[in-house]
């Protein structure tokens, strides 16, 4: 039977008779699915409209069955945690796939649709501030470093605008703030083609390349929906708080809070990820090098909340060391917050990162 999803409720003991199936080779939720409250807001978040759902003669027979076949597991946090990782994934790469198409169109001499990129981005951004859990393994849904431009356009976005919300901004802000993060690089679609995916880029390149964000504010200076601020903040994502930035070499009080927040989300993102000429680091060697490298150039307050908003997260999380071990992180130091605790894996010995200059983080695992 045919269902409108703004009708489901979990109470009815209903399961879906049908895969949802989206982009991706596998389906949203499976046939078979109970409808619960976590599977009423994956289908909003994908936009579904309506499934196929009958009531269950036995939900909680069903439940068990599927726990099984580890497809439903009502009582292993982590499992669930999995399928949030997986739902949030399948998700996040669907608007990826959808933005690359509108920059290709852009590269085609098309404008910004920015009811697109809203319809694109902001369910993604609602669902990610319900578990931001995800701000941590963004860098891990880039299957090709061809596609990173793609990527790293919805992922600034989301970092952006959760670092608004972390900010206390009101929704609105945090709305504008999103889609400006998504937007700071649309100006590349303006960019001669072949430098996008060069592994060495000589200094012509990097003049063309310093031009983006002009490019992106004029792409996007007619469209009313957007904020002042947001197109500010898309002209000034590279200035820098000492005058070392571009394209206008403004300074401090000169770069509006938009453009700082984006500014950090688009380092940090662009640290954590592989690119066709340089290899990842992890999130806490990332702020290590934004907190000590490029101190000065970046806002302090803003970067703190960056800080604040990931290192907690990671509490629990497996990592693997420099050394190459397994380790569990166990504990955070507010003082040292790349610096955490781990026990090892192997051995459950403890050791205290910030007293072991020599070993690092190398990668946060997916538990």
């Amino acid at each position: 039977m045919k269902m409108r999803v703004s009708q489901l409720k979990p109470e009815a003991g209903l399961r879906l008779i049908e895969n949802v199936n989206g982009l991706t080779k596998n389906p949203i939720v499976p046939k078979d699915t109970i409808i619960t409250n976590e599977v009423i807001d994956v289908l909003n978040a994908f936009a579904v409209k309506e499934v196929e759902a009958v009531k269950a003669d036995n939900s909680e027979k069903l439940i068990k069955k599927k726990a099984k076949n580890h497809q439903i597991d009502p009582i292993s946090e982590s499992k669930q945690n999995d399928k949030k990782l997986l739902y949030f994934q399948q998700h996040y790469q669907e608007v990826v796939k959808e933005y690359k198409k509108e920059f290709q169109r852009w590269q085609s001499g098309g404008t910004v649709d920015i009811s697109i990129i809203r319809r694109l981005v902001i369910p993604l951004f609602e669902q990610l501030e319900k578990e931001p859990i995800h701000v941590l393994f963004l860098q891990n849904y880039i299957e090709n470093v061809q596609d990173y431009i793609y990527h790293h356009a919805i992922s600034v976005g989301l970092i952006s605008g959760y670092l608004a919300k972390r900010l206390n901004m009101n929704r609105g802000e945090c709305f504008q703030v999103t889609l400006a993060g998504s937007l700071c690089d649309c100006g590349m679609a303006r960019v001669n083609p072949g430098i996008l995916n060069q592994n060495i880029i000589n200094n012509d390149d990097q003049r063309e390349i310093k031009l983006h964000p002009i490019y992106s504010y004029k792409m996007l200076q007619k469209i009313p929906s957007l904020s002042t601020s947001a197109k500010l903040a898309v002209l000034k994502h590279h200035e820098r708080i000492d005058g070392s930035g571009y394209p206008l070499k403004e300074k401090g009080k000169n770069i509006h809070l938009y453009a700082k927040i984006i500014a950090i989300a688009d380092v940090y993102h662009a640290l954590i990820c592989n690119r066709i000429y340089k290899t990842k680091v992890s999130p806490f060697r990332a702020i290590e090098i934004m907190t000590r490298e490029m101190f000065g150039k970046l806002d302090v307050s803003v970067l703190q909340t960056l800080t604040n908003c990931l290192m907690p997260l990671s509490i629990n999380m497996l990592i693997k060391l420099s050394t190459h071990q397994i380790g569990k992180i166990l504990f955070i130091d507010h003082r040292y917050p790349t610096r955490p605790v781990i026990q090892l894996v192997e051995s459950n010995e403890v050791i205290q990162l910030n007293e072991q200059n020599d070993i690092s983080i190398k990668e946060i695992l997916n538990n």
